[in-house]
C-alpha cells in the first residue's frame, strides 16, 4: 500500500495502517528533527511528539494529498516548541552519531565523513528559522511553495531566507571546504520559482 491508501485505510478505522506510514516516515522525520534541534534525544522527542499529535489528528485531514506538508508542519512547530523550550540546556551531539541518523546522500555529493561534520556543525550555527528551510528544501526536498505552507509565509518569504541561509552556509563552510564543493552542493538547486 501507498502512504495515501494507509492514510485513507487508517482513517477507516484499520489501526494497524499508522503503524506501516510510521515506519514510512520514521528515519525522515528523526533526521529533519536532528538537523533542526543538533541532539539526538531532542529529536526524538520531537519525532515523538509529532506522531501522537498526528496520530490523533490525522481522521480530520480533509485532503490526504497534502498530508507530506500537514506533518512537516508538526514536525517544524514542535521542533521550533521544543528547541525554544530546551535553549538553554542545548549542547551540540557529538559528530560520530550523525551517520547513523542523518542519510548525507540527501544533501547529494558531500560523501565524506569530515564533509558530513562540517554540514551538521555549520547547519547548527545558523539561526533556527535559516536552518529549517535549508533542511526542508535539501534534505526533504521540499519546493519552496511547499515550505512555505509549512511555514505558514509567503514564498518570497522562503526564498529570502533560503538566499540568506546559503549565504551563510557558503561563508561558513568555504573556511574548510573548498569553494567549487559548496557551489556544487548549495548552488545546484537554486532558488528561483520555476512553478514550484
Amino acid at each position: 500500500m501507498d502512504k495515501l491508501d494507509l492514510i485513507e485505510h487508517f482513517q477507516l478505522g484499520d489501526m494497524s495502517s499508522f503503524s506501516e506510514l510510521y515506519k514510512l516516515y520514521a528515519k525522515r522525520a528523526l533526521g529533519t528533527a536532528y538537523l533542526i534541534a543538533g541532539q539526538k534525544s531532542l529529536a526524538e522527542d520531537i519525532v515523538q511528539e509529532s506522531f501522537i499529535q498526528c496520530f490523533h489528528s490525522i481522521k480530520g485531514l480533509k485532503n490526504i494529498e497534502t498530508f507530506d506538508v500537514w506533518f512537516y508542519k508538526i514536525i517544524t512547530r514542535t521542533g521550533w516548541r521544543m528547541v525554544s523550550k530546551n535553549k538553554s540546556n542545548l549542547l551540540l551531539d557529538e559528530p560520530e552519531s550523525i551517520d547513523t541518523i542523518i542519510d548525507y546522500n540527501s544533501f547529494e555529493k558531500f560523501n565524506s565523513c569530515d564533509a558530513n561534520i562540517t554540514i551538521y556543525e555549520s547547519l547548527a550555527k545558523l539561526n533556527l528559522s535559516l536552518r529549517t528551510v535549508i533542511v526542508l528544501y535539501y534534505f526533504n526536498d521540499m519546493t519552496i511553495k511547499n515550505i512555505s505552507k509549512v511555514l505558514g509565509c509567503f514564498e518570497g518569504t522562503v526564498k529570502s531566507r533560503l538566499h540568506n541561509a546559503k549565504k551563510q552556509l557558503r561563508h561558513i563552510i568555504g573556511e574548510d571546504v573548498e569553494e567549487p564543493v559548496v557551489k556544487t552542493n548549495y548552488a545546484e538547486k537554486e532558488c528561483v520559482d520555476h512553478g514550484k
